[in-house]
């Protein structure tokens, strides 16, 4: 299952540089003009801020997004 967001409004774990996920495999690129993007939101991986696993559509005030923004 998949969820698709504008990573500009929308700040989920999935798309935050502390989710660690060095691959990229949970999210893929949907529309760069609109910075949209979707995203596993099935999986967990290790938040190194946090240190335990958490859900790729949480989100707190710990977050920056690893995407490079248009």
């Amino acid at each position: 299952m998949s969820t698709v967001i504008n990573v500009k409004t929308a700040k989920r774990c999935a798309f935050c540089k502390y989710w660690y996920d060095p691959t990229n495999s949970a999210i893929e690129q949907k529309n760069p003009r609109s910075n949209t993007w979707k995203f596993d939101d099935h999986c967990k991986k290790m938040c190194l801020k946090k240190n335990y696993e958490i859900n790729s559509t949480a989100f707190c005030n710990k977050y920056e997004c690893k995407i490079e923004l248009q």
